[in-house]
């Protein structure tokens, strides 16, 4: 994910939870092919579930903050945001299938 955009201090924010829960499900997700009791993966995957969920809304709190400041940034900074956006989105979907193949 980029790193060198202009954002605003709560863009800035947000893309950290993001980027936190993404770390949290990406170990949740090594963690969980190690255990071997049901009950244990049923509640890592409860976990990891209520993650994808938050990893949802920031997401949704992460465009609406975009759209917010879209007449305050150049053209080319729209764009990134908008391209770091969709690339959530893309690792959350990814994130979401590995989960449902379990």
């Amino acid at each position: 994910m980029a790193t060198s955009l202009q954002m605003s201090p709560q863009v800035e924010q947000i893309l950290g939870e993001i980027r936190d829960n993404f770390r949290f499900l990406a170990n949740g997700f090594q963690r969980l092919d190690k255990i071997k009791d049901s009950n244990r993966q049923s509640k890592q995957l409860e976990e990891l579930k209520d993650k994808m969920v938050e990893c949802k809304r920031l997401i949704k709190e992460f465009d609406r903050e975009i759209k917010d400041e879209e007449g305050k940034n150049p053209p080319e900074v729209n764009k990134q945001l908008n391209d770091e956006k969709q690339s959530m989105i893309e690792c959350a979907g990814s994130k979401a299938r590995q989960g449902a193949a379990r």
